[in-house]
């Protein structure tokens, strides 16, 4: 059971990478009290319209393998990521597709995993605090502790399996997130709240500020596909 999230103000822009767990990560996050506008990621001028989009923006979840350069949507998504973490500073949160795109677009492997997790529910540790997690995911970005290390100096901070180093979510001290797993889901105990507690962080005053020179997709752990 979902629990009841903290009630948020303005208004989320959600890119959708055809997925039907849009609809429900849009009802999640009006439940926390945030206007909510999904806009499919091929549709004409949706480019212009989320780099200008006063609020936060959502690149939610979407089949496909992140790291495939041949597939139209992959490449204008990872281009929308890298310009979103680059210049959007109303908060950018993003979920499993979106979340190995961005975490592509900071240096970090996406590899294929052995077993795929299409409903598998897990707990994790994030960022210190055990949850209860639902995953649906082929792929997954990869951090070691020298990767991390690394990304910790640019402000940013990985929670990742300590055994297979699969990145779990990231945060940036500069105004984004992203979750591998999916809060919409009901296997996700506190999704809501987790939602409304990420975005609250990525749209706070000091997030808004602009980061250092190079901190923003840049590759930072010289790694990226």
């Amino acid at each position: 059971m979902q629990s009841r999230a903290a009630e948020l103000s303005g208004h989320a822009l959600v890119i959708d990478g055809e997925d039907t767990f849009t609809a429900m990560l849009a009802h999640v996050l009006r439940s926390t009290g945030l206007e909510v506008t999904v806009r499919r990621y091929d549709e004409p001028g949706l480019w212009e319209v989320a780099l200008r989009h006063v609020g936060p923006v959502v690149l939610g979840p979407g089949p496909g393998d992140p790291g495939d350069a041949s597939d139209p949507k992959m490449r204008l998504l990872r281009g929308l990521a890298a310009e979103l973490l680059r210049d959007h500073r109303h908060g950018l949160l993003d979920v499993c597709l979106g979340h190995e795109l961005m975490a592509a677009e900071l240096g970090l492997p996406i590899l294929r995993k052995a077993q795929p997790a299409q409903g598998a529910q897990m707990v994790i540790d994030l960022f210190g605090r055990e949850e209860v997690v639902g995953f649906y995911n082929t792929f997954a970005a990869n951090c070691d502790a020298e990767s991390a290390a690394e990304l910790a100096r640019h402000g940013v901070e990985v929670s990742c399996d300590a055994v297979t180093g699969e990145v779990h979510a990231l945060r940036g001290a500069h105004g984004f997130a992203g979750v591998q797993f999916h809060p919409e889901s009901v296997l996700t105990l506190r999704g809501a709240a987790l939602v409304a507690e990420l975005l609250a962080s990525v749209t706070s005053p000091a997030a808004a500020q602009p980061p250092a020179r190079g901190v923003a997709g840049q590759g930072m752990v010289g790694r990226g596909q």
